[in-house]
């Protein structure tokens, strides 16, 4: 029914036997670790194939989509940032033209929960008009505001009003979706979550988050910055 793309840094092999452990542990058998594009092997044609040549315009730009309240300031991206942001790229492609109708994309820090509702369930009791149902994050569900809620006690999808994100960690998306968010995210000139949401927006997609989430991450330190 889906398949699952892992965003993955190559030299982190106690993370990489993290996330295959916990694939395992929900039986997910086809996925594929997205690892081309490490930052070590950055050059700059490949950034300039993906990341913004006016990147502090572009910011500017996507400020609408921001959390109000919040401050931010615009800080050129480095190698992890921009590594991670084209292994996401990577994977909205893949998602475009493969043939599954469904992709879970996660990072490699992914932990999911014991027990939870299963991803087949979430895919077919999901509101018709969704094109991406958050499943899990590092924070709790205030991080949105929600404009209603569906389903039923133990499986709630409640409608983020955008900014939708909750980190990139774990999210469904349908094929189709794949195709509205590539044009807002080649090229970026954000974080990965906050261009997403910059995506959403601008793509003007219906994103649920679960109630509860099914998976949450954090055992591992970030790499983001480093």
């Amino acid at each position: 029914m889906y398949k699952t793309y892992v965003m993955h840094y190559q030299p982190l092999k106690d993370r990489r036997d993290f996330i295959i452990n916990q694939l395992s542990s929900k039986g997910i058998e086809n996925f594929e670790l997205i690892t081309d594009f490490d930052k070590d092997v950055l050059t700059d044609d490949i950034i300039k194939n993906y990341y913004s040549e006016d990147p502090e315009k572009h910011f500017k730009e996507c400020q609408v989509s921001m959390r109000q309240g919040e401050k931010y300031e615009f800080q050129k991206m480095n190698p992890s940032g921009i590594s991670l942001c084209i292994k996401h790229v990577q994977a909205f492609e893949k998602t475009q033209n493969q043939k599954e109708e469904f992709a879970l994309l996660l990072e490699d820090d992914c932990r999911f929960e014991d027990g939870g509702t299963p991803l087949d369930d979430i895919i077919s009791n999901a509101p018709q008009d969704w094109d991406a149902i958050v499943i899990g994050g590092a924070f709790d569900h205030s991080i949105c505001e929600y404009s209603f809620l569906d389903g039923e006690e133990g499986l709630v999808y409640l409608k983020a009003k955008h900014p939708s994100t909750n980190t990139t960690s774990s999210i469904l998306y349908k094929r189709s979706t794949a195709e509205k968010i590539i044009p807002y995210v080649k090229p970026f000139s954000l974080p990965i979550d906050w261009q997403l949401n910059f995506a959403f927006w601008k793509a003007k997609l219906n994103v649920y988050h679960i109630y509860p989430y099914i998976s949450t991450q954090g055992d591992f330190r970030s790499t983001a910055n480093d």
